[in-house]
């Protein structure tokens, strides 16, 4: 048998021992013999570590860490450095020690050599692939970024069309002008991230956490979903029946500072609510108190107000709460207390003159406080409005079909309306009528319109909530 000595002696070409000389035919046949076992261990090794897409298999990314963590010996170094802001635009990064402590809006535009570089994911998941190929191409094949933490990423102008960030950590990421449409953002971490002219189209917010410091500029936006169904299919489309007109995504989920959330388990007493904040804002202007919005959480109302920098909020909550209750007692005694203890009679009154005589749609006139048909048949304004109101804004939506029924039953039996059509005109100029005397009326329309649509049944309250809807 020849020993290993002279097997390597002839693979390097030198010449072995006299003793032990074998003929050329034999060197070439134990040449080919050696190139094939190493061809076969090559391969072997290779399909060892490597998976099918020829990416390093996990149990043997040790490998691949220590060959970078070898070749960054001696190189360009930005251990535990603050690199926030910096631009690294086109640049070459490959051998380098990236382990840095923070990345805050970092440019990694058109980079290369960032997957040969030398990371961590202390501050966000540089050591993904696919986040990698996000931030230096803008764009990636893989859109399935649930869960990872891309906080503070810079990533303007991306295009993420369908990309799915449920649970992800995007806080203080830019995400200026990117295209998002059709994103998922299910339980997603928005907070401080810069939506600038960005397009929101078809996303899913269910449960995403926004805060004051979300910007939503300029932003593009036909409709989103509010819900994902049990299949992970967005649903609740909202505006149901249209698109948003411009900026109105922009005003309903812009934060600003110093709000305060009221939160109410029954329900809202919409006309108790808006006598509280008007007879707060007429006595203490300097709270610079103004509504923001009002949403529903599973079973709770959220009321949001905002408040001057100069008024801590919770002085702004009690001063609401306490204010609620007691115009929900004064509510349900004597109206007319209300209205002298808010001195708005004399407002109303003058409000109620400009109707005097005057077309009220298509199918009644008003004079004085008095709607009319053209048969003659006559309803109280003050009646229908106050029917109206606690249809639409009551304390109590479960009960929104009884109260329906009931309206429109008063106003067929009274033959003020006695058809749909009909019933649909007064309503909806009830409505309007309301809205343009009361600005805070005219916001809830605007802004809770529908969603209310969702909670009631198809009828002449639906269809004349649409029409104003539509008419604001």
């Amino acid at each position: 048998m020849i020993s290993l000595s002279i097997l390597v002696s002839y693979l390097i070409g030198s010449d072995p021992p006299a003793h032990y000389k074998i003929s050329s035919q034999y060197f070439v046949e134990i040449k080919l013999l050696a190139g094939f076992l190493v061809g076969v261990f090559s391969v072997k090794l290779s399909c060892e570590v490597s998976d099918i897409n020829g990416k390093p298999k996990k149990t043997f990314e040790f490998l691949r860490n220590w060959a970078i963590a070898f070749s960054t010996f001696g190189s360009t170094s930005f251990y535990n450095l603050d690199l926030s802001n910096i631009d690294f635009t086109g640049a070459q990064l490959a051998n380098t020690d990236l382990r840095a402590r923070k990345f805050y809006r970092t440019r990694f535009k058109n980079v290369e050599g960032l997957e040969r570089a030398r990371v961590d994911n202390r501050y966000f998941d540089l050591d993904q692939p696919k986040f990698q190929k996000l931030l230096t191409h803008g764009s990636c094949e893989e859109k399935d970024f649930s869960g990872i933490n891309l906080q503070g990423a810079y990533l303007q102008a991306a295009i993420m069309r369908e990309y799915d960030f449920t649970s992800a950590n995007l806080s203080g990421a830019d995400l200026s002008e990117a295209n998002l449409i059709d994103s998922i953002f299910v339980q997603a971490d928005v907070t401080g991230v810069d939506f600038t002219e960005a397009t929101l189209t078809g996303i899913c917010i269910e449960n995403w956490n926004i805060n004051s410091q979300t910007c939503f500029t300029n932003v593009k936006c036909d409709y989103i979903f509010r819900k994902r169904d049990s299949k992970g299919k967005p649903t609740d489309r909202h505006p149901s029946d249209r698109n948003f007109n411009p900026r109105e995504f922009e005003s309903l989920y812009q934060e600003v500072g110093n709000i305060v959330e009221l939160v109410f388990k029954e329900g809202v007493n919409w006309r108790a609510f808006a006598f509280t904040l008007q007879k707060l804002q007429l006595e203490d202007e300097g709270m610079g108190l103004e509504l923001r919005g009002i949403e529903k959480r599973g079973d709770l109302w959220i009321v949001k107000v905002a408040h001057n920098d100069n008024v801590l909020s919770a002085e702004v909550e009690r001063n609401l709460y306490a204010r609620h209750e007691e115009m929900q007692a004064l509510l349900v005694t004597k109206e007319q207390q209300i209205n002298q203890l808010l001195g708005i009679v004399s407002d109303q009154s003058a409000a109620l003159k400009n109707y005097s005589q005057k077309p009220f749609g298509q199918n009644f006139f008003i004079s004085g406080s008095t709607i009319t048909n053209l048969a003659g048949e006559a309803i109280e304004y003050r009646e229908a409005a106050g029917q109206v109101r606690n249809i639409i804004a009551g304390p109590n939506l479960g009960e929104i079909v009884t109260t329906t029924q009931s309206f429109l039953t008063q106003l067929s039996g009274q033959k003020v309306a006695a058809t749909a059509e009909t019933q649909v005109d007064l309503i909806q100029q009830v409505m309007l009528a309301e809205a343009e005397k009361d600005p805070i009326f005219k916001q809830f329309l605007r802004q809770q319109g529908q969603q209310i649509l969702a909670t009631i049944p198809e009828g002449a309250i639906a269809t004349a909530l649409r029409g104003a809807i539509a008419q604001l």
